[in-house]
């Protein structure tokens, strides 16, 4: 009969620490503060600073093409586009030959992954897995970022910057 009593009594212990753990993290999350990032950004400026000239160069044009999207649960896509990509056929694009550090320096890039925050030192660390970059495929990439408003910056303001408007 006792051993009968103990097992219930555990039983129901076991249970309440289930329901205090399921219950406590929800309100836990509820508490979170929303990932400021999260969503889809628009690229508007890519830039980086000349050190010789001190003059800021633009590699995909004054008006670049692209996308960050940082999503709820962690996933990161990026695809970055000149402005005046190169005009080449399918067929003649069999006959061509580009370098690839040139390719990716001027014309296109995109990688994918996971990524974290650290609000605390405002950096995100995109976590790649892959994309067109072959030096990046299994590292981490940390970036400053500061954002405001609808407008999300990448770099450190000085010698970099990637700026952002939200999309969605």
């Amino acid at each position: 009969m006792m051993k009968k009593i103990t097992a219930t009594v555990l039983f129901i212990l076991f249970c309440s620490c289930i329901y205090a753990q399921a219950t406590g993290n929800n309100k836990n999350r509820d508490k979170q503060k929303p990932n400021p990032i999260v969503g889809t950004w628009r690229l508007i400026e890519f830039t980086n600073l000349d050190s010789t000239t001190n003059v800021w160069g633009y590699r995909y044009g004054k008006n670049p093409r692209g996308y960050f999207t940082y999503t709820k649960t962690g996933i990161l896509n990026i695809n970055i586009s000149t402005d005046n990509p190169p005009k080449i056929s399918e067929d003649s694009a069999k006959h061509h030959n580009m370098n690839l550090y040139d390719f990716i320096d001027t014309v296109s890039l995109g990688y994918f992954g996971t990524y974290t925050v650290d609000e605390k030192n405002s950096t995100v660390i995109h976590h790649v897995k892959g994309g067109s970059i072959p030096w990046y495929i299994d590292t981490d990439q940390p970036r400053q970022f500061q954002l405001n408003g609808d407008t999300l910056t990448i770099g450190d303001n000085k010698t970099w910057k990637r700026v952002l408007v939200r999309a969605d």
